[in-house]
Formats: structure tokens, C-alpha cells, sequence
């Protein structure tokens, strides 16, 4: 995490951008740090086995659970078209992750829940953002970490309200 974090700051150095006191573009970092997350991320799946893992997966793994729901909820709770959110089962599906089943309220209608594999997918992606954390928090500090957070809360909700 100090790595990436010493990137980061060399990356607004190299812009500029850091000397300007009256303008930070908080963007280059912000996607920086969520590239070097998704990155290690998927190096830790891959170490664990689940190495045929892409970060578009990241969106519809949570959203599954043994029980299964509707494609058009899935496509619905992760914000994309039912076309991508098919496309993206289908994946899931030749990979062992999904299965499509019928869906007990209603017969005529599929659900997609997790297999066996899909089931250990989510339980290694649990760990994976749990060694994550502990490695942000031997990086920065407990107390940073926590004020880390809350500023990202705070400006997350301030870039979703109305000017």
C-alpha cells in the first residue's frame, strides 16, 4: 500500500498539480488507488486459485448468493444494461461460478445463484479484502485509515447531491 501510495504522490508531482495550492485534481489519485486495489485484488484470487478472475466479475459476485436472483435484478442492483449483465452471467456460467435455475415463485422465470465454486469465490474475495484492510491499516495507521474513509464517504456524497 505504501507503494502505491508513493506512486500517487509522484504521479501529482509529475503533473504538477501539487505546487498549485488553489487546485488538486483528486481524480488521477483516486483512480490510481482503485486501479492498484483491483490489481491486488486479483492477484490475491489468482493466488488463491481463482486466477481465470476479471475485475468486471468484482460488480456481480456480491450481488449473488446461493438462493439466486432474477438477471434483471442482478442488471438492475449493479447498474448495467440486462445485455452486459447477460453477457456477464454467461461468462460466470462457462467459468463454474453461476448456475440458472428455475425460479420456485415462478416457473417461466430463471434465477442465476452461485455453485459450490462461485460459493468459494466469495468467501476467498472476503478474505482477500480483509488482508487488504489489514495491509492499509499496517500502512497508514489505524486513525488515518478511519479518516481516509470518511473523507472518501464525504466526498462521494458530495459529488451525488445537486449543485
Amino acid at each position: 500500500m505504501v507503494r502505491y501510495l508513493y506512486h500517487l504522490v509522484k504521479y501529482i508531482d509529475y503533473l504538477g498539480m501539487s505546487k498549485d495550492a488553489e487546485f488538486l485534481d483528486t481524480a488521477p489519485i483516486l483512480a490510481q488507488a482503485a486501479r492498484a486495489q483491483v490489481a491486488a485484488m486479483m492477484s490475491r484470487l489468482a493466488a488463491r486459485g481463482f486466477d481465470d478472475m476479471t475485475p468486471a466479475f468484482a460488480g456481480v459476485i456480491p450481488l449473488l448468493d446461493a438462493a439466486g436472483e432474477r438477471p434483471t435484478v442482478l442488471a438492475q442492483r449493479a447498474g448495467v444494461t440486462k445485455q452486459a449483465m447477460g453477457q456477464m452471467l454467461t461468462l460466470l456460467k462457462q467459468r463454474k461460478y453461476v448456475e440458472q435455475v428455475n425460479d420456485p415463485s415462478d416457473t417461466r422465470a430463471k434465477v442465476v445463484r452461485l455453485t459450490k465454486r462461485g460459493v468459494a469465490l466469495r468467501a476467498a474475495c472476503m478474505d482477500v479484502r480483509r488482508d487488504l484492510h489489514a495491509a492499509a491499516l499496517k500502512a497508514i495507521g489505524k486513525e488515518e485509515l478511519a479518516n481516509l474513509q470518511k473523507g472518501l464517504h464525504l466526498l462521494t456524497k458530495s459529488m451525488s447531491t445537486p449543485d
